[in-house]
């Protein structure tokens, strides 16, 4: 009795705390070229926050990178009858800026949420973003901050999610640790010729 108790209000505070706790399938990424934190199964969906991003370093992927070459981005939502969408417009953003904030916006585009299935927004030519940047879902459109959005319940080691209600202070996604909203991006890591590999290539021709 004590443990359901005690689960039970474990809920609550996260429905208050907006996010609520979901049991769905796994989602497949096969494809090596998605940079990626999440671990691919859904355990939570949250409409917390104005602002939901993930801030991307290039070093997490490949070691030396200096920028990426984004062509696609991937977001995630999840739509709940007890907590229904008033707007299924989204903006999806890309920014430059470290795990303090997002500095300098690279492109907004709208696009449409749909429930429990990815939503793709498509970059030709391609953006090309620094070695700290940002893709996030902004819900300006909303009153509440929806479509609410799918993470998982993986604590890994460092904090990649984060939300924020003005856009100045942003707080990590802590769900018992840092857990990690489903936004991906598609891209190739670009790699910096350093010193050494100059020297290499004169010494080659």
């Amino acid at each position: 009795m004590k443990k359901a108790l005690a689960i039970l209000a474990v809920l609550s505070l996260a429905a208050f705390a907006g996010q609520i706790a979901v049991n769905l399938n796994p989602i497949p990424r096969t494809d090596a070229d998605w940079l990626v934190y999440d671990d691919g199964t859904p355990a939570w969906y949250t409409w917390g926050g104005t602002y939901r991003g993930v801030w991307f370093n290039t070093d997490d992927f490949q070691a030396g990178g200096s920028a990426a070459s984004i062509t696609q981005a991937e977001l995630w939502f999840y739509h709940s009858d007890t907590r229904p969408w008033d707007t299924s417009d989204v903006y999806v953003e890309l920014w430059n800026g470290d795990q303090m904030a997002p500095v300098t916006q690279l492109d907004q585009s709208m696009a449409v949420a749909l429930d429990y299935a990815p939503i793709y927004v498509n970059y030709s030519p391609a953006i090309v973003a620094e070695t700290n940047f940002w893709c996030l879902a902004n819900t300006e459109m909303s009153a509440g901050g929806w479509p609410s959005m799918l993470g998982d319940g993986m604590a890994s080691g460092a904090f990649h999610s984060f939300f924020s209600s003005d856009f100045i202070v942003w707080e990590p996604w802590d769900i018992n640790g840092a857990c990690n909203y489903f936004i991906a991006v598609y891209g190739d890591i670009e790699m910096s010729l350093d010193n050494t590999t100059w020297g290499s290539l004169k010494a080659t021709f």
